[in-house]
């Protein structure tokens, strides 16, 4: 069936100055007269336009040139499912991760008050090689070193000593590409949540996968007021996570084939843009709740 629109193609939009030769079955046709700005159509394409604008400023702050932002636009096109470079990317994180875990919890590595006791690097036993082979073996002991004291609140001491001073949490912060794979996965994970949410049928929202947005407006004072107090909370509830998975992981490939993987993920934003943000500014002058 052929289509009623016209023939010629419209110019890619990817760069306003120069064209860009892009794969036939991505190649849009512009509509034949334009959307009625309340339209649903209108409104679905003007959240799209809002989406890939926030990706690709989101790019540039994560230090992507716009040639590289191109030639992964026009990848990214071309596929059909979406491909696995922020997993493993972010494996040896979270294997350093579950390290943590079980040097923070494990009988054998705390002392009788339940602290993480000082180990020594090398050797057998109770040290942080054993440690070390079991959750990052094919990695050098030197580069799994290296990565705790960059990323994680770990320290060497003298005499071949290592002491893990604070939390399990890796810090991603310091490499662009594993700070940029952590946003992707969970840019996949929110954008999963939502959907399987809003396909649901009504009689089945029991269903559904927690997800809730908490908005509210406060003075820039009490910002860091309200994250000293969320960050306590916030790594109980983390830490009680860690510790029901750990409890309940697959054991065997039998128990593997029928588990699933799980993710929490939480994060405090904070927002000026009353505008983006959806919060109403009348209604909080006039001291109604938005």
């Amino acid at each position: 069936m052929k289509s009623a629109t016209s023939k010629r193609r419209a110019p890619s939009t990817v760069t306003a100055k120069r064209k860009v030769s892009l794969n036939t079955s991505f190649r849009g046709k512009e509509p034949s007269r334009p959307s009625k700005s309340n339209s649903p159509s209108k409104v679905r394409e003007d959240l799209a336009v809002e989406l890939y604008a926030l990706a690709r400023l989101g790019l540039n702050r994560f230090g992507l040139t716009r040639p590289e932002q191109r030639r992964a636009l026009e990848r990214s096109w071309r596929l059909r499912a979406a491909p696995h470079a922020s997993g493993p990317l972010l494996r040896d994180a979270l294997r350093l991760s579950a390290l943590l875990l079980e040097w923070s919890r494990s009988p054998q590595f705390v002392d009788a008050k339940g602290t993480p006791r000082v180990l020594a690097i090398r050797g057998p036993g109770d040290t942080f090689e054993t440690l070390g082979r079991q959750f990052l073996p094919n990695m050098p002991l030197n580069d799994v070193i290296a990565m705790a004291c960059s990323t994680t609140e770990v320290s060497v001491l003298p005499k071949g000593r290592i002491a893990l001073v604070g939390g399990s949490m890796v810090n991603l912060a310091r490499s662009n590409e594993r700070a940029l794979a952590h946003a992707v996965r969970q840019i996949d994970q929110l954008l999963e949540t939502s959907l399987h949410n809003a396909k649901l049928k009504p009689h089945n929202q029991a269903q559904g996968r927690m997800q809730r947005l908490v908005i509210g407006v406060i003075s820039r004072a009490e910002w860091k007021d309200l994250m000293r107090e969320l960050r306590p909370q916030i790594a109980d509830l983390l830490a009680r996570v860690e510790s029901f998975v750990e409890r309940r992981r697959p054991r065997n490939r039998k128990a593997l084939k029928a588990a699933t993987a799980v993710s929490v993920n939480v994060y405090v934003s904070e927002e000026n843009d009353w505008e983006r943000a959806g919060v109403d500014v009348s209604a909080l002058v006039r001291g109604k709740r938005p």
